[in-house]
């Protein structure tokens, strides 16, 4: 058995340089018939992502300066929006309903949120259920200002229920 670690050294010949420079030429004319097959569709790419990048600026909202006018008129309705929202109509129904079972029927309710004031049209059975319900909605904690607009015998119903109008003021929860 014979192991050379030291083999001659080998002289390259021309023709491997020769074959290496015919590949690289291959090569880079194959890059440049792709380049050439894709740069149209490149450009045409580029040119409809310029149309649609136009087109989407175009359709972008302008921002306008509003008038002090304009400004304080938004603000009062945003202002009123919270407090319809802020208003507590559960509670303020519930003791409504409450006190109308006995012989009251509420036809109407009209509540005005910036005031804090409702207004109620109703009958009763017959006044003395009125005067129960005017005195409930008086005892009620969340309402004041309670008051008997109007009231008026319906004589044309056979049972003459007694319309009416109230109105109150709630008191914001704090």
């Amino acid at each position: 058995m014979h192991l050379d670690f030291l083999h001659p050294h080998r002289r390259t010949n021309r023709s491997g340089w020769v074959l290496l420079a015919l590949g690289l030429l291959a090569v880079s004319a194959v890059l440049a018939w792709r380049w050439l097959e894709l740069d149209p569709r490149l450009q045409a790419a580029q040119a409809q992502l310029q149309r649609a990048q136009a087109s989407l600026s175009a359709n972008e909202p302008v921002l306008q300066k509003l008038s002090d006018e304009q400004l304080n008129s938004d603000w009062s309705q945003a202002v009123g929006i919270a407090q319809q929202l802020g208003t507590p109509w559960e509670a303020l129904f519930a003791e409504l309903e409450a006190g109308a079972d006995h012989g009251v029927a509420l036809l109407s309710l009209e509540p005005d949120a910036q005031r804090h004031e409702l207004l109620l049209n109703g009958e009763a059975r017959d006044y003395a259920a009125l005067v129960d319900y005017y005195r409930y909605l008086q005892s009620q904690p969340m309402l004041t200002s309670v008051a008997l607009q109007t009231h008026q015998m319906n004589r044309q119903d056979r049972d003459k229920p007694i319309r009416f109008r109230i109105t109150a003021h709630w008191e914001q929860a704090s």
